[in-house]
């Protein structure tokens, strides 16, 4: 049975109860239909653009956000099939929550088939065993396979990472259990091409297993664009400390508490911009008309003439405004003729 090698350590204590605290304050928020399109949408093409990132590419956010709505592009470059098979990974991703889905082998398996379509042959979707030769194209993780470990071994391996992460749901914090998982298909290489891509896919299966992903608003890719030099670092201490895996998990945990501090502040600015948006006017009153009662506050009465003039508007249009304001109570008339002076009701 596979034992992770670490111990539990203050930093992460500290930083779990962070993200808890965050994740609640994001599943209290009254966020409507359209904001939660959004935020989704957002996050999809956060985490492809960053995959692009991660494998070289210079693509921009906006392509990443036509490959995440499911637009077909001709991005020119073979990496570009990375990206458009991560987001049809994705999908597989989401789809998996509707019913159960124990975390096994034979998912991690499907997510390769998956991500190697249209630049691998389909058989090539499978874990190493013996005299296969490992596809290290575009894979600069793959330095840190323990070398050790026999093909033959390779599954097995794979597979008692997983049934750890399943036996301990109710003991340790998925924060927790996601990292050991990570490192050690790092560490395995389990497949014979795209262990890269593969991995980071399970990443993101993991966390969506773990509602981490809290209803599709948490990027998980970006976080190993940004930190992967970090990552590096944490993952070769590890390999030089007997698999000492505790620095590697502080330092994963803290830098998704940061995500999920950013995504709250990203989320009020969302909300607070559709408030806006659907906020109706006062009492219905035109562009024209709030500016009359602000310029009432400061002079005492306007004619329609001058609302004529200061509108640049007909005299019909400038009937119909002021004569809207007084039936609504905003604006009493004093005089006659054309000596009707119009006056705040309130003064």
């Amino acid at each position: 049975m596979y034992k992770p090698n670490f111990a539990i350590t203050h930093s992460m204590i500290k930083n779990v109860v962070k993200f808890e605290v965050e994740k609640k304050g994001i599943i209290d928020l009254d966020i409507d239909d359209d904001v939660v399109q959004k935020a989704r949408l957002e996050a999809n093409s956060q985490d492809i653009f960053h995959l692009g990132n991660l494998f070289g590419m210079s693509g921009t956010l906006k392509t990443a956000r036509k490959i995440a709505s499911g637009k077909a592009l001709n991005i020119g470059d073979y990496r570009g099939q990375y990206l458009i098979n991560f987001r049809n990974a994705m999908e597989y991703i989401i789809s998996t929550q509707t019913s159960y889905f124990p975390v096994k082998g034979n998912i991690l398996l499907h997510l390769n088939k998956i991500l190697i379509k249209n630049f691998a042959e389909e058989w090539d979707a499978k874990y190493r065993t013996s005299g296969e030769e490992i596809d290290k194209k575009d894979d600069n993780w793959i330095e840190l396979r323990d070398e050790d470990i026999a093909s033959v071994e390779v599954q097995s391996l794979t597979l008692q990472a997983l049934d750890w992460f399943s036996v301990n749901s109710s003991k340790i914090h998925p924060l927790i259990r996601i990292p050991a998982v990570i490192y050690r298909l790092v560490r395995t290489t389990p497949f014979v091409t795209s262990n890269k891509l593969t991995i980071l896919a399970v990443c993101k299966y993991l966390f969506y297993k773990s509602n981490l992903i809290i209803n599709g608003f948490l990027p998980v890719i970006k976080n190993f664009d940004v930190y992967e030099d970090e990552y590096l670092e944490a993952w070769k201490k590890a390999a030089e400390e007997n698999d000492n895996i505790t620095l590697w998990i502080e330092r994963f945990i803290r830098n998704y508490a940061g995500d999920l501090s950013s995504l709250r502040e990203r989320l009020d600015r969302l909300i607070e911009k559709n408030n806006e948006k659907n906020k109706q006017p006062f009492l219905n009153l035109n562009r024209r008309q709030l500016k009359i009662l602000r310029y009432l506050q400061n002079i005492p009465q306007v004619k329609r003439e001058e609302y004529v003039e200061i509108m640049e508007v007909s005299t019909m249009t400038a009937y119909r405004d002021l004569n809207e304001l007084v039936k609504k109570g905003l604006l009493r008339v004093e005089g006659q003729g054309r000596g009707t002076r119009y006056i705040l009701s309130s003064r």
